[in-house]
Order: structure tokens, then C-alpha cells, then sequence
């Protein structure tokens, strides 16, 4: 019996080992000196990467080896599964990059791209690059000419673009004010009854564009549940990330819209449309209006959208939110927990430009720090609200500007309406001796005081306006580091300021602070984009999310049963979910001398060694504790009699 059931099992993992075979695709291989006769091994590759997109079938992976490949890529009705995706790479054995180029290539007329999938679900590119393509020919012969990197159109679902580059796609038509030439970094355009669903861009980065009147990324028309998180998006001469609707890509008007969807982690800078022939410039020293309208993010006819944790800087505005359309209605969009600061026009700016545009409703901009935008004087100030803006709100943002004429949040229209409340517990911050304005419906405030009180809003009731340090580790306008700038230092205004006990405020379910932390710590919440963190508070985020401590994150608790509280866990860098008694404090013998050792991996904390003969009475050791490298202390201890037991005391201070 004994052997007729091992024999079944065998049989059993057989059968088992032979399904998941048979579930797995194949893997082909390209490379610049293969030949499309060949069998597509790793030994005898392709020569193009069209003939993988031939050939592949659900499950399949093309491994692209280095080089440049002078070609366009079409995929057109594959499908890969949520299982089994088609999957085109970078050869992960090669360090160098895989370059889809068309270098001095005439782009025919319409709209062409480097890389277009089409109609297909499940199609996965990994760490390509897609670069130069540029029209060429008489100023009207470029217009006719739509330049793309990557372009995706018609239906699919789980599409993923992860780790690419496009660079140097370019709409080189001269005509000033010429909004018939278009060009895209990444274009995805969807004109059919079924969406283009769950799309994702990750880690890419796009840069180095002339896209003339069209975006650097943009999503438009029949676009849902996408994903565009941690790009990187810049020196580019129009729009950074858009998301479109009621242009028209789709028939159909209800699915005309790029909607629910998530744009987080990115951050865009150098999004600049002063020389854009587009906007009357000549690509290098301006002409005709030189006008700087691009912005970084902008949600143009798109709906329910969550914009947050982006950093953007140096662009012409950091986010717009409106349509361009009118009678059209940009709904459901949240900005919070962003990082705007140093752009040249503004920084958020709101609603329709003109009366014949669309507006925004039901939109919500919270935790955001912005920040000495409108560097050029040009009047956007740091909060822009623009026609037809209602039901909006402007909450617990620090709004901040060391300009000597400091323009904060103005509303120079009389459309739109917003309820009693919609701006409150925002703190503003200007240069002492600055002259202040706000604007409301075409009115001008330059006390404070005036501004909460004026049209019997309630504007601001529980805001303030200070000229003291916002207490911010970072400031300057040339830093790139996300993860330090316009953090909140222990002291600053910001902390604990953003509600009150009558009043508290709730993070929505799954919101962090930009930093990617809970956001109410201390049991208060901050505003702005960061939310202080203490050490000890940080690692308790890290691990259990409670930076406040309850249950598993208390400090004595010990959730991985090891004997070791959290408070020690933290002071020795050790992991609390996880058994590592061996990694604490112990007695080792170090060049024949006996020491008691100990790490100090959270400096703030104080480190006492105890030491005692009877382990009732304890007292802090006479030793000296020593430095012993390599993150390591420890106190000496008597090599001979009397005995004595030793334990370390943490303490906050």
C-alpha cells in the first residue's frame, strides 16, 4: 500500500509539474546581429523586434539584447491573460540599453509612433528605450506629421509600460501659434465602446520632447482605472501629465473621459511652453507671445482622479484642473499630499480660463505645500481659481511666498460658488514687511483679518497667516531630492495645527503624507504635504503603521515573541516582526577583553548599561561605555570576582 500511494503521489506531482509547463510561455530572444530566419534561441536570435510582436502568443517573453534597433514596433489584436501576459524586455544579461530609434527618419503623415499596441490586453514592456523620432520636411509637411513614442489606442486591459524611456520625440514645425503640429512622448488614446482598463505607467521616464500644442504623457477619451505612479517627467516644451476629456477621442460622451484613476509618486520639472512655436515662441529665443501656459499636472475634462504625492517644480503652473471645453465639467479630483514649488506662473490653478471654458466641481485639494510659486511676477500667485468653480475645497495646505508682493489665493471672477468652510486650516507664510492680497470675486484683501471675513464666506476661520519660519528642512528651488526638501523640522508651525479636538480630521482610507507615512501622528494632524515623525513614531509607521503606538506597537510590546520589546527593537536597528534575540544586547569577548554590547542604531534615545550582583538592585555601571566600530559599544566588565549581571536601559528623552 505504502508503495502504490508514493507511486500515486509521483504520478500526482508529475501530472502537476507538467500543467504548469505546459501554463508557461516561451521565451524568445532579438538581437542586432540576428536574422528573422532564425528560431528566436538565445544561440541563433531574431534580428527585429517586429518579429516577436509577429509572433508571440499569451505567456511568451521577447528578451531584447542591447544595441539600437532602427525600426517601429506594432502590436495589434494580442492578447496576453492576467496569468499569462506577453512580455517584451531588456535582456536582463546585457548592461547596455535597448534603443528603438529612427534617427533621420522622415515620419510619415498621421499619427506613427515607435512602439503602438493596439487592441491587445496584457502586454508588458520592460526597460526599453524609445528615442529620436523628429518630423522633417517643408513647415507644412511637419504638420501633417504626428510623431510618438509610445502609443497605445483602441481597447485592452492590464496593459503595463514599467522602466522605459522616451526622449526626443519632436514636432519641429516653426509656425508661430501653430496648433494644428503635434507630437507625444506617450500618447493613450481610446475611441472604442470597451476601455483601455487597469493601465499602468511605472518608473518611466520621458524627456527631452517638443510636442507642440499636444503632452508629454496624456491620457484621453475612453481611459479607466490607470495607474501612472513614479515617473519622471522633463525639460519637455509643453504639458508634463494630462488627463483628458469631452475632446471628442471617443463618440460616445459618457465615455469620453480619462477617469478613475491614480497619479502618484511622480515628479515633473523643467515644463516650460516659452518657446513653443505652439505659443508663439521659435524653440530657442522666444518670439511673438513667448506665453508660458504649461503645466506640470493637469486634469483637463478628466474625472475622479487622485493626484498625490507628486513633486513638481519649474514648470509654468503645477497642476490645472479645468476644461478647456465649454459647458464641460471636471469632477471628483483629488490633489493631496503634493510638493509644488517654484513654478513660473503659479502654482494651482483651477477652473475655465475664460468664460467660454469649462469649469471644476466637486474637487478637493488638501496637505499640499506649495511653495513660492509665480517666480516671474506674473500674477498667478499660489492658488489661482478661474471660472466656474464650485463646491471646492482648500484645506490644510501650507501656501507659502517670499515674494515682496505676495499673491496668495485669487478668485478674480464672480462664477462658480463655494460653501461657508470650503478654505480652512491652511497656513500662510510670507516675508515680514510683504505686501498681502488676496482676491475674491474681483475684490482685493491685503489684511488677513479682511479676507476670513469677507462676502460672510468664512474663509479661513481656523487658518493663519504668519511671517516666522515655517520651520521646513528645505527650501531652495534647485533641489531635486524628494526625500528630504519641505520636510517639517520638530518645531515648526505646520505641526498639530490642522484641526482641533472639536474638529479632527480623518485620512481617507489608504491616504499617506508625501513622504509615504500615516498621515496624523501625534494624534494631531499636520498641514502640508509632510506629517512629522519622530524616530521612534517613523518606525513604528514602518512596521505596524501606528506611529502612535496600540497593540503590536507598543513600546513594550513584543509582536515576534523573541523576549525583546519594540523600544529595544528600535534603540539595537533590529526587526520587530521577526525573532533576532541573538542580534541584542549580549557579552562578547573582544581582544581578551569581556564587554557588555550594545548598539545605539536611534541616537535620540538615552543608552543606560545597568549593572547588578544580585538582580534585584540595579544601578547604571562606573564604566566607561567605549565605541567599539562598526556600530557597536560597550562597558568593560571585571575579568574575575565578584560576579555581576548586566542589562541595558532605554529611555526616551
Amino acid at each position: 500500500m505504502n508503495r502504490i500511494y508514493i507511486l500515486m503521489k509521483i504520478r500526482s506531482f508529475l501530472t502537476l509539474f507538467c500543467l504548469m509547463i505546459s501554463a508557461s510561455g516561451a521565451e524568445y530572444y532579438v538581437s542586432t546581429t540576428g536574422s528573422n530566419t532564425n528560431p528566436g534561441t538565445l544561440a541563433l536570435p531574431w534580428r527585429t523586434i517586429q518579429k516577436g510582436a509577429d509572433t508571440v502568443v499569451a505567456g511568451d517573453v521577447v528578451n531584447i539584447r542591447a544595441g539600437t534597433y532602427a525600426e517601429r514596433v506594432s502590436i495589434t489584436g494580442k492578447d496576453g491573460t492576467l496569468a499569462l501576459p506577453i512580455v517584451f524586455q531588456a535582456f536582463a544579461g546585457d548592461s547596455g540599453a535597448v534603443i528603438i530609434d529612427q534617427t533621420g527618419i522622415t515620419p510619415p503623415n498621421g499619427v506613427t509612433a515607435l512602439f503602438s499596441i493596439q487592441n491587445s490586453d496584457h502586454i508588458i514592456l520592460r526597460k526599453l528605450e524609445l528615442a529620436n523620432y523628429k518630423t522633417v520636411g517643408t513647415d507644412a509637411q511637419q504638420r501633417s506629421q504626428i510623431p510618438v513614442g509610445l502609443y497605445i489606442a483602441g481597447d485592452g486591459n492590464g496593459i503595463q509600460i514599467l522602466s522605459c524611456k522616451v526622449h526626443d520625440i519632436w514636432q519641429s514645425s516653426a509656425t508661430l501659434n501653430n496648433f494644428g503640429a503635434n507630437g507625444f512622448g506617450i500618447a493613450v488614446y481610446s475611441s472604442a465602446a470597451n476601455a483601455i482598463d487597469n493601465l499602468v505607467i511605472d518608473d518611466c521616464e520621458i524627456y527631452a520632447l517638443r510636442t507642440g500644442a499636444s503632452e508629454s504623457v496624456v491620457l484621453n477619451g475612453n481611459v479607466t482605472n490607470f495607474r501612472v505612479t513614479n515617473n519622471r517627467v522633463h525639460d519637455c516644451n509643453n504639458i508634463g501629465i494630462d488627463f483628458i476629456g469631452f475632446e471628442g477621442t471617443n463618440s460616445n460622451l459618457a465615455l469620453d473621459q480619462a477617469r478613475n484613476g491614480i497619479c502618484s509618486g511622480n515628479r515633473v520639472w523643467k515644463i516650460d511652453s516659452k518657446f513653443n512655436p505652439a505659443y508663439g515662441g521659435n524653440f530657442t529665443t522666444g518670439g511673438g507671445n513667448e506665453t508660458r501656459a504649461a503645466p506640470g499636472l493637469y486634469v483637463d475634462g478628466g474625472k475622479d482622479i487622485v493626484m498625490e504625492r507628486n513633486h513638481v517644480y519649474d514648470c509654468n503652473f503645477a497642476v490645472s484642473i479645468g476644461s478647456e471645453n465649454t459647458g464641460r465639467t471636471v469632477t471628483g479630483v483629488i490633489v493631496r499630499n503634493n510638493l509644488f514649488h517654484h513654478c513660473h506662473v503659479g502654482g494651482i490653478v483651477m477652473g475655465g480660463s475664460d468664460v467660454t471654458n469649462g469649469g471644476a466641481a466637486d474637487c478637493t485639494v488638501s496637505h499640499n505645500t506649495i511653495y513660492d510659486n509665480d517666480t516671474t511676477g506674473s500674477g498667478g500667485g499660489q492658488v489661482m481659481i478661474q471660472n466656474y468653480v464650485s463646491n471646492v475645497t482648500i484645506r490644510r495646505n501650507i501656501i507659502a511666498s517670499t515674494a515682496s508682493f505676495a499673491q496668495l489665493v485669487l478668485k478674480n471672477n464672480t462664477t462658480g460658488s463655494f460653501p461657508a468652510g470650503a478654505i480652512d486650516w491652511n497656513l500662510y507664510r510670507v516675508n515680514p514687511g510683504a505686501f498681502v492680497e488676496f482676491i475674491w470675486e474681483g475684490t482685493a484683501y491685503s489684511n488677513f483679518n479682511s479676507w476670513k471675513g469677507a462676502a460672510s464666506l468664512a474663509k479661513d476661520v481656523n487658518s493663519q497667516l504668519i511671517t516666522a519660519s515655517l520651520g521646513l528642512v528645505n527650501q531652495s528651488p534647485a533641489s531635486t531630492s524628494p526625500a528630504t526638501d519641505f520636510s517639517l523640522t520638530e518645531n515648526s508651525p505646520a505641526r498639530n495645527s490642522g484641526d482641533s479636538a472639536a474638529l479632527p480630521f480623518t485620512p481617507a482610507n489608504g491616504e499617506k503624507d508625501y513622504f509615504g507615512q500615516s498621515r496624523v501622528a501625534s494624534s494631531r494632524v499636520d498641514i502640508g504635504a509632510d506629517e512629522y515623525h519622530n524616530g521612534f513614531q517613523s518606525w513604528r509607521d514602518l512596521y505596524f503603521s501606528l506611529p502612535d503606538g496600540g497593540g503590536d506597537a507598543d513600546a513594550y510590546a513584543d509582536p515576534d515573541r523573541d523576549g525583546i520589546g519594540n523600544l529595544i527593537e528600535y534603540s539595537q536597528g533590529t526587526i520587530p516582526t521577526q525573532p533576532d534575540a541573538q542580534l541584542q544586547p549580549r557579552i562578547a569577548q573582544i581582544e581578551g577583553v569581556l564587554y557588555y554590547t550594545f548598539r545605539k542604531a536611534a541616537p535620540e534615545l538615552i543608552y543606560t548599561p545597568l549593572q547588578s550582583s544580585d538582580l534585584v538592585t540595579w544601578a547604571p555601571t562606573t564604566q566607561t561605555q567605549q565605541n567599539l566600530g562598526a556600530g557597536s559599544f560597550g562597558v568593560p566588565l571585571p575579568s574575575a570576582p565578584p560576579s555581576q549581571f548586566m542589562r541595558l536601559q532605554i529611555s526616551l528623552p
